[in-house]
């Protein structure tokens, strides 16, 4: 007999944050929830589960938490270094491919999200786990100074230790 896969979990999350995001609890707005959550569920079958599964490995809360922190304090640093390099107009916009490490898409486009978020960098195709990103960046080297810089400030948070 074969197990069938019921995605319990996503309708939950999903339910949930409607209910967040409308903080309406009228037995209408629940029910409309409740139908869009399971509409959802059911549609998002062979992008975010299959029969077997889920189709991307869970991260953990708090893995998530550190990295949200990180990404904010990134955003910001990187936003001060731009701001000085535009007013004085020492940049030079260039694209370089960049291969991470991970193989998950979830944590590929999380990391190519964060990319974009980041000012003076934006994720412009995505291969398998290979990027192509385009910066504004002013230093002969830069190829391999963002694939370091990114893959210690983005995909390390993900890359299991041990």
């Amino acid at each position: 007999m074969k197990k069938i896969f019921i995605p319990y979990k996503l309708m939950l999350i999903l339910i949930s944050f409607w209910m967040l995001l409308t903080f309406n609890f009228y037995p209408l707005n629940i029910a409309t929830g409740l139908i869009i959550s399971i509409v959802v569920t059911i549609t998002s079958k062979g992008i975010l589960y299959d029969n077997n599964g889920y189709l991307f490995k869970k991260i953990r809360i708090l893995t998530m938490i550190k990295y949200l922190f990180n990404l904010i304090l990134e955003i910001y640093k990187s936003s001060f270094t731009y701001i000085v390099r535009i007013i004085k107009m020492d940049y030079e916009p260039f694209v370089v491919d960049i291969e991470l490490d991970v193989a998950d898409p979830l944590i590929i486009s999380i990391i190519s999200n964060s990319i974009t978020l980041t000012p003076g960098t934006l994720t412009i195709d995505v291969q398998g786990n290979k990027l192509t990103v385009l910066t504004l960046k002013d230093c002969e080297d830069c190829d391999f100074l963002l694939d370091e810089q990114i893959k210690e400030k983005f995909q390390s948070y993900f890359i299991e230790k041990g």
